[in-house]
């Protein structure tokens, strides 16, 4: 683990998932930096301008080493991953991240890969980036997995593991579930007893691209400052889109059909030491915007 300034001049720098809603992120707040931007998209359709866009399947390796070998990125930002079964599991989210990793070896690239809380089983909080991870769902399964098959690859790579992420204009897929319950929608309930370290995108995004200049290699939390149930952030998020928080139904984790982990807090003490930008809490958020 190192940290220090390496990058000077324009940067070449390469985000996977471009459309995606934290790679849209990226891409917004990328403009104002002194960098060469490119991006990869598969489902969604490219907005950005000022971007180098190309259509990536990242589960086949051979197109995933010509895309890096055509733009020559220095910097490499992970983002793009899928939950869809256990097939898309292990072809997009583990070894579409190996092949990248592979892949950004092969250009003497520099890769931060995107992980997530789900790494823990939710019974040791706050987890720092020593803990030791126990994965209980299939993602979380198959995204230490991938930070396995990456570290074997590329062991001087960024390991960035978050917790859910959350914004607006546009909303993300979490509030999005939040107002659809709210209005009668969507069936199921909110978790009284899974906490999280909500991260607001925008201040998730400028810590990614804050570490682009830093030369660290190693796992990072980045997590939001406040951990709520997902329950609470719901009941924070409804007011602000005009819908009335005590319509949310509850829910409990033994009520669901697999298991869940109780409280993946993340530690991210370590980033507050490295970063500038501050990850906020919900609340800190909303209160920022009144």
């Amino acid at each position: 683990m190192q940290s220090g300034f390496r990058y000077a001049g324009r940067v070449r720098v390469f985000v996977t998932g471009g459309t995606g809603y934290l790679g849209a992120a990226l891409l917004r707040l990328g403009p104002g930096q002194p960098w060469v931007l490119g991006a990869s998209y598969f489902s969604g359709v490219p907005k950005q301008s000022g971007v180098e866009w190309v259509w990536l399947d990242i589960r086949d390796a051979r197109a995933v080493e010509q895309a890096l070998a055509r733009f020559r990125p220095e910097v490499v930002i992970h983002t793009a991953y899928s939950k869809a079964g256990p097939e898309a599991l292990e072809a997009i989210t583990v070894q579409g991240s190996a092949h990248l990793a592979r892949a950004c070896a092969k250009v003497g690239a520099r890769l931060i890969h995107l992980s997530t809380d789900q790494v823990f089983d939710g019974e040791h909080p706050p987890y720092a980036e020593s803990a030791q991870p126990n994965p209980i769902t299939p993602y979380g399964q198959a995204k230490l997995e991938a930070e396995r098959l990456v570290q074997a690859h590329l062991p001087q790579a960024t390991i960035v593991r978050t917790s859910l992420i959350w914004g607006f204009d546009p909303i993300d897929p979490n509030s999005q579930m939040v107002l659809e319950m709210a209005d009668g929608k969507r069936a199921g309930g909110l978790f009284v007893d899974e906490y999280r370290s909500f991260v607001f995108v925008e201040d998730l995004a400028q810590a990614l691209l804050e570490l682009v200049s830093l030369d660290f290699q190693g796992v990072l939390h980045l997590g939001g400052a406040e951990v709520l149930s997902r329950l609470e952030f719901g009941r924070l998020i409804a007011p602000l889109h005009g819908r009335d928080p005590a319509r949310l139904p509850a829910e409990r984790r033994a009520e669901f059909s697999e298991p869940r982990p109780a409280n993946c807090a993340l530690d991210s003490s370590l980033a507050r030491s490295l970063l500038h930008t501050r990850l906020r809490g919900v609340r800190e958020v909303l209160h920022g915007l009144r």
